[in-house]
């Protein structure tokens, strides 16, 4: 009787052991992979993170500690506060994603809070984040986030201008497998300027043959730039037509057939874009359904003449 007796206290030892919390708050013992995934609720697509949610008050206990913070980046918070402000971190959801998965993590200081959403590849390796949400920076500015089932990332920046009217703006990114984003499309409502395009691709290398800016008008581009390899070309993609009451915008990797075309298809959906090039032209027309980058009234079509880059002009004034 006395070993059966000692058998089931040895057995409920080891289940209290195996039960036993191996990490966290007031623990000794190192904080797994699974322990750290386990302090986010989980979520599912889409997802939504507005200014409200952060202002709700997180307690204490939940704050990520050092342990955490070891799976994510000692660098997250760097640039959004003060150097000596205290900065607290809580971990919100975790959603798995197409390509990487997501975890967002609120970062509370005195002066504002905001939030990031942090890209984990499949095997909970951290890769990057961006800010997607604050409650107010220094020009009054408030920005939200919307993930949608597609994995299309949108922020949304409003600011507040004379009387009632506000500034709103949307930038549309992708996500690459490597936590790199791609900006594929940005609307906005606030002021502009005639011929003043952010082209978020201005600044990479143009040696191959039909790399550089084709035009139409103020406010539309082509924009090529070389590839990773002789096959593959980058683009950016804007437009507006109609008085400005039909835009569109699309930037992505496409890669040239039968010399002088080239075609891009989209991964996420069925868009899709052929392009024309001839002597200082390109004229491109849609091949699949690019609506979610345009409006519903107006395609990715038409022809842009290539703009004579600056050194080329002065070597025509010698």
């Amino acid at each position: 009787m006395k070993r059966f007796l000692l058998v089931i206290l040895a057995i409920g030892v080891l289940a209290a052991c195996k039960s036993k919390k191996k990490s966290g708050h007031g623990t000794d013992e190192p904080m797994t992979l699974e322990d750290f995934q386990a302090l986010f609720t989980p979520g599912t697509l889409p997802y939504k993170l507005t200014p409200d949610t952060l202002q709700l008050n997180m307690p204490d206990s939940l704050e990520l500690d050092t342990a955490a913070l070891r799976f994510l980046t000692d660098t997250l918070t760097k640039g959004d506060f003060s150097k000596n402000e205290a900065v607290q971190l809580f971990p919100l959801q975790r959603i798995p994603g197409n390509v990487v998965n997501y975890m967002v993590v609120e970062a509370a200081g005195k002066s504002h809070i905001v939030g990031y959403l942090c890209f984990m590849n499949k095997k909970g390796k951290y890769l990057n984040r961006i800010r997607v949400a604050n409650t107010g920076s220094s020009d009054g500015t408030v920005a939200s986030l919307s993930l949608d089932s597609k994995n299309v990332i949108k922020i949304s920046s409003e600011k507040k201008l004379a009387g009632t009217r506000s500034a709103l703006k949307e930038d549309f990114y992708m996500v690459n497998a490597d936590g790199t984003v791609t900006l594929i499309m940005t609307n906005s409502n606030g002021p502009t300027s005639a011929g003043q395009i952010f082209n978020p691709i201005d600044t990479l290398q143009r040696k191959q043959k039909f790399s550089g800016d084709y035009t139409s008008g103020d406010m539309s581009i082509v924009s090529i730039r070389d590839g990773d390899d002789p096959k593959t070309f980058q683009f950016f993609i804007t437009f507006s037509k109609d008085n400005g009451n039909c835009k569109g915008e699309l930037s992505g990797k496409g890669h040239y057939i039968a010399g002088n075309r080239g075609e891009y298809k989209d991964k996420e959906s069925s868009c899709g874009i052929s392009f024309q090039f001839s002597a200082g032209r390109v004229s491109i027309r849609e091949t699949g359904g690019c609506g979610a980058y345009r409006g519903i009234k107006c395609f990715f079509e038409g022809g842009f003449v290539k703009k004579v880059e600056k050194k080329a002009e002065k070597k025509k004034k010698k």
